[in-house]
């Protein structure tokens, strides 16, 4: 009898130390997705769109450097070299091409969708890589990792497929019509992350 009461103090003071599975799940995945204000990602871009009414395509690979004080974006030709760099700080937007001065602007999406002859929403890259929306009152959503689809600040998103735990977007596609350069299809493919 004082064997068996023992098993069982021992038993309920075992399992009773356990935190509960579901809730640990759920503490790591909010952990894990927590919006990165530092991250460093590399992966490709596809651009489709038009140009002189004649239909063009411009695959890319690209870095992205990300900090609480700026963006900065590289674009990479199928070969490597490099097609722009375009950068976001306190004092304004900043575009280098090889062989072209720097251009300045305050508003980094125009600036980009003068140099490339595309738009490139790289303000709202800044939300989206991480898989989070930004609502019209400011605050950032988070998104669910699955297949999903919907619109934010002009353009037509597609979470397309997502990365192992830590879920961040492993494809996003990106859909919008321009004056400048008709319907405009962005495919974005995320190869590697880097979170400090």
């Amino acid at each position: 009898m004082l064997c068996l009461s023992l098993s069982g103090a021992l038993l309920e003071s075992a399992c009773g130390s356990l935190p509960a599975r579901g809730d640990d799940t759920a503490a790591q995945a909010g952990a894990i997705r927590a919006y990165q204000q530092q991250i460093q990602i590399s992966g490709r871009i596809t651009a489709h769109y038009q140009q002189n009414g004649k239909p063009q395509t411009l695959p890319a690979g690209f870095d992205w450097e990300q900090s609480a004080g700026g963006i900065v974006l590289t674009l990479y030709s199928p070969l490597g070299q490099t097609i722009a760099r375009i950068s976001q700080d306190a004092h304004g937007a900043r575009l280098e091409q090889e062989g072209q001065s720097p251009r300045w602007a305050a508003d980094l999406n125009q600036l980009a969708a003068e140099a490339l002859g595309w738009p490139l929403p790289v303000s709202g890259l800044r939300d989206w890589l991480q898989g989070y929306v930004r609502q019209t009152d400011g605050r950032l959503q988070r998104l669910a990792a699955q297949d999903q689809t919907l619109d934010s600040e002009g353009w037509q998103l597609r979470y397309a497929s997502w990365q192992d735990p830590p879920d961040f977007p492993k494809r996003i596609d990106l859909h919008r019509y321009t004056d400048e350069a008709g319907e405009v299809s962005l495919r974005i493919v995320i190869d590697q992350w880097k979170t400090p």
